[in-house]
């Protein structure tokens, strides 16, 4: 048989309780349906193999790989609850060989990846989860908790955790600090067309660009291969906000449309093309201005797409269509990118 003690505490007459317990040891008491072990889905959403590798990769790999949240269980008649006189601690006893003794209410995935076939720590290697258990409670109370936690409850903001991320280095690559650096530089900059219009942390006011937003598209300029690969942090600044004066000057009354009542060049899709056309761009002055990049020489090489029917000005009227749906938005960049590419003259 399994002991451990628990602390006792109550929500609404309810009787809760808190106690850790091996994993590898919990993880063989538990059960997430009634009609079979083996069968591992039901109020839970259904168990995904993939996710479960994940999370045992993430235990096994990272030095301080935790996790600290809570599982959360109906504890079934078959285990035993002894309660301190005091009414403030118990002890807890599981029947000695395995079995469904616990339902899992939330975590089954933290939890089931200390099965054998998914586990990748040793078995000796204690890791202990801490448990919130109910005792013996009916499925209303299990039900309405499951849909407090997994309906109810709001993700936390993507850009609110890039931004943690970043604050707590913990962005997966160099790549990825280097891409939040960047967009917070044409965020903070005086002489960015960008400043303070960058959603960074939820309900700035007067801003609508998503830091998740200019991630990828930014992403792809810094990785290999990429038109700002080699360039230094302060090459890269220069660069983009020379680029985004030149997108103004090219575009000058799509840009101070801030309401996007009449154009669409400030609403996040649309900037996201534009950015995705700076490698075009750049190679247009690598050949016409010497590989001179600044507000004169992209200006200059934006020059056709200023009055390309295609785009009229990125007047709504125009764009809204090609920029509805991924698809076409794929298609109209392709056709934007055709405008600025360099063609060879005729005879050659």
């Amino acid at each position: 048989m399994k002991t451990v003690r628990a602390l006792i505490f109550s929500q609404k007459g309810v009787n809760l309780y808190f106690f850790t317990m091996n994993a590898i040891e919990l993880e063989r008491l538990c059960y997430v349906e009634a009609a079979t072990r083996d069968k591992q889905k039901g109020l839970q959403r259904v168990t995904e193999v993939s996710r479960l590798r994940e999370i045992s990769s993430y235990i096994a790999d990272g030095e301080n790989s935790l996790l600290p949240n809570n599982i959360i269980l109906n504890l079934k008649s078959e285990v035993a609850i002894d309660t301190d006189e005091d009414g403030q601690l118990a002890s807890i006893t599981f029947p000695s060989e395995d079995g469904d003794y616990a339902f899992v209410v939330d975590g089954q995935h933290r939890l089931f990846s200390f099965k054998d076939d998914y586990r990748r720590l040793p078995e000796e290697e204690t890791f202990e989860l801490p448990v919130v258990a109910f005792y013996n409670a009916t499925e209303e109370v299990v039900g309405a908790t499951f849909v407090a936690i997994n309906v109810n409850q709001k993700p936390v903001n993507r850009d609110l955790l890039t931004q943690m991320k970043a604050i707590l280095g913990l962005l997966d690559t160099d790549i990825d600090k280097a891409c939040i650096d960047l967009i917070h530089a044409i965020d903070d900059d005086v002489n960015s067309p960008l400043k303070d219009r960058i959603l960074r942390y939820p309900k700035e006011k007067n801003k609508w660009i998503k830091t998740n937003q200019l991630m990828k598209v930014i992403k792809g300029l810094l990785l290999p291969g990429g038109c700002l690969h080699d360039k230094t942090h302060a090459e890269r600044k220069r660069i983009l906000i020379a680029y985004l004066e030149a997108v103004m000057d090219t575009f000058p009354e799509a840009w101070s449309d801030y309401n996007r009542t009449e154009y669409s060049l400030v609403q996040p899709a649309s900037l996201q093309v534009m950015f995705s056309l700076l490698p075009d761009v750049m190679q247009r002055c690598d050949f016409f201005e010497g590989f001179s990049y600044n507000r004169d020489t992209l200006t200059r090489q934006l020059e056709p797409l200023r009055d390309i029917a295609l785009l009229s000005g990125w007047k709504k009227s125009a764009v809204e269509v090609p920029m509805s749906v991924d698809v076409k938005r794929k298609m109209f960049l392709a056709q934007l990118k055709e405008a600025l590419r360099l063609k060879a003259p005729i005879g050659d």
